[in-house]
């Protein structure tokens, strides 16, 4: 139990600020919790990122050195003794963190925050656990990890889903608490203008897709569905991201004979400005643990194209506030393009529906639940 007055401990765990979703919502969550309630502290494997300057000064910043394994695990369980925290979060590395924490011996609950379905996962081609006896490995791990942590948070309840289907995790378990979106600072940057170039003629509708470039995200069938509504329809494809796949989709974009209406924007800080004026936002991953960019795009009045996922089901309601195709296939994606961007009644409707239901997930109600569920692990 901690002692009446005193602020619980909690660190959160994850291999370094670089990334996406899970990395932002990390910071996020920190950033928000309460710190007359909260001693706030991270543990990074490797300090580096893009959001290193998001994270509160205030917070203790913790990180690594050591390139092998063995070493980042022995400097974690040296930071969780030194720290002695009531509860460690880990998002990502989680055998390492659980065992880390365990060998510390200073009593700390272990939880462990699940942005993906591990299933999907172990086929993502990007990934060493495509071989046969890596997934294998990799499952007899996570069967036995999850079973030893204190709490799993799980983005939607499709991720709970899988870990109870696929690695007999107890639901029971499991909390499932959506990523937050922080819709002030989003407003605020949405309002900033695009470069001349960007801009886009008044007679050409305009398609914005954000994310990695990697196989995940299934650029080739975008890129597909995009060719084939362009028969039909005058329309521009924005694509803000970096990744290991980007020879490929720019060799795609040649073959198809769409140099001249895709832009690939490559990083973009504020990505925003380039959603809010868009007509609409289109995903097509192989799958979505959560999807924290259809949020934004839904934060920023703007209807949402998505290819059905465990995570993509969480948010958008079909036909509300966007469009689910569930059959993965070019001419469905094109097909609901088509009916989003040829009705403007249909498209001002999704868009004012969407920025209405992007609220549930606004970063103080959910840091609010994560507070909770702290607390409850804490004890405190």
């Amino acid at each position: 139990m901690i002692a009446a007055g005193a602020r619980c401990r909690v660190c959160f765990v994850l291999p370094s600020l670089n990334g996406g979703g899970a990395e932002r919502a990390a910071v996020h969550i920190l950033n928000t919790l309460d710190t007359r309630r909260w001693d706030r502290s991270i543990f990074l494997f490797t300090r580096e990122g893009r959001f290193l300057d998001e994270l509160d000064p205030s917070i203790a910043l913790a990180s690594g050195r050591a390139a092998s394994r063995l070493g980042r695990w022995l400097e974690l369980r040296r930071h969780v003794r030194r720290v002695r925290p009531d509860v460690v979060m880990s998002f990502l590395s989680y055998f390492s963190v659980l065992t880390a924490a365990r060998a510390a011996a200073v009593g700390a609950r272990v939880a462990f925050n699940q942005q993906t379905p591990i299933s999907a996962f172990l086929s993502d081609a990007d990934y060493v656990w495509r071989r046969r006896w890596h997934r294998h490995l990799f499952s007899i791990v996570t069967r036995r990890a999850y079973r030893l942590a204190d709490a799993i948070v799980a983005t939607s309840a499709g991720v709970a889903d899988d870990l109870m289907r696929a690695f007999g995790v107890d639901r029971g378990r499991i909390r499932v608490v959506h990523n937050p979106v922080d819709l002030e600072a989003l407003a605020r940057a949405a309002g900033e203008p695009l470069p001349p170039e960007d801009v886009a003629p008044a007679v050409c509708r305009t398609i914005v897709a954000a994310g990695r470039l990697a196989d995940a995200k299934n650029y080739p069938l975008m890129l597909d569905a995009f060719a084939a509504l362009r028969r039909s329809t005058n329309a521009r494809l924005i694509i803000l991201g970096e990744g290991e796949r980007e020879t490929e989709i720019r060799g795609q974009i040649a073959r198809l004979g769409l140099a001249d209406a895709v832009r690939l924007c490559g990083f973009q800080t504020n990505p925003w400005k380039y959603i809010a004026r868009a007509d609409a936002f289109v995903l097509t991953s192989h799958y979505e643990g959560f999807g924290n960019v259809i949020v934004e795009a839904m934060a920023c009045g703007v209807p949402v194209i998505a290819t059905a996922s465990p995570g993509t089901r969480e948010i958008v309601r079909d036909g509300v506030d966007g469009l689910l195709v569930e059959r993965h296939e070019a001419g469905a994606v094109a097909a609901a393009l088509a009916r989003v961007l040829g009705d403007d009644d249909v498209r001002r409707r999704m868009g004012d529906a969407a920025r209405t239901a992007a609220r549930r997930f606004a970063l103080p109600r959910v840091a609010a639940e994560y507070e909770a569920l702290l607390q409850d692990l804490a004890a405190c």
